[in-house]
């Protein structure tokens, strides 16, 4: 669980958000809507320890821990790898529990064994996000933030992701922002709008999240 108590935040004199309270709950997904430049990537950033921020963030009722944030894993956007490693290097760097092998059998369920020993350089923007899937998949994050996750990806790999969700948040607390407001919908079971500098709890129910952002920002 992460508690956030009277978060503020501002850019001189661009104010985000201010004294807003928030509680993610684990073991579900929890999507955060917004409009552009409402501050959706700068909440991911002090939730990882890469912003400041006033007020207070609390991992599992304790206090604001580096190690809650040490079992975090945020997939961003541009997907940032050493490109001139290959796909197997970058993975093995950020993990060091699995061996070779068994890296290369689980991210061989994402990426082909060929393309996985290629530089990621080398590597189309959907791919760079499939290896981003694969690191999930052997980490096993508590926290999983995901920021953008579904732009570059085809059909059968949204239908991947979309299984594998619903089998990780068995076990974590899973954050996801974006646009693609269909398939979030069927994903997400938690809605937080970001709106009038706070965080404001929505129920999802019946609803699609395409209908609420009309409602709330139309």
């Amino acid at each position: 669980m992460i508690e956030i108590k009277g978060l503020s935040k501002k850019y001189k004199n661009n104010i985000l958000f201010e004294n807003t309270d928030a509680v993610f709950e684990d073991d579900n997904i929890t999507f955060i809507m917004g409009e552009n430049g409402c501050g959706k990537t700068s909440l991911i950033k002090c939730l990882c320890g890469l912003e400041s921020y006033s007020g207070s963030i609390v991992y599992d009722h304790n206090s604001e821990s580096t190690d809650s944030r040490g079992s975090m894993l945020v997939i961003w956007d541009d997907c940032v790898f050493f490109r001139n490693l290959s796909g197997i290097d970058n993975l093995r760097i950020f993990d060091d529990v699995h061996s070779r092998e068994e890296i290369i059998d689980i991210a061989g369920r994402y990426l082909s064994i060929e393309k996985l020993r290629k530089k990621v350089k080398k590597y189309s923007y959907g791919q760079k996000k499939m290896l981003s899937l694969a690191l999930a998949e052997l980490l096993k994050p508590k926290i999983l933030i995901m920021d953008e996750v579904t732009n570059g990806l085809d059909y059968n790999s949204l239908k991947k992701l979309k299984r594998d969700l619903s089998e990780w948040k068995r076990s974590a607390l899973i954050i996801m922002t974006g646009h693609d407001l269909d398939f979030y919908s069927a994903v997400a079971d938690r809605l937080f709008l970001i709106k009038d500098r706070k965080l404001l709890s929505r129920e999802i129910e019946n609803e699609g999240l395409a209908d609420i952002y009309d409602k709330e920002f139309y």
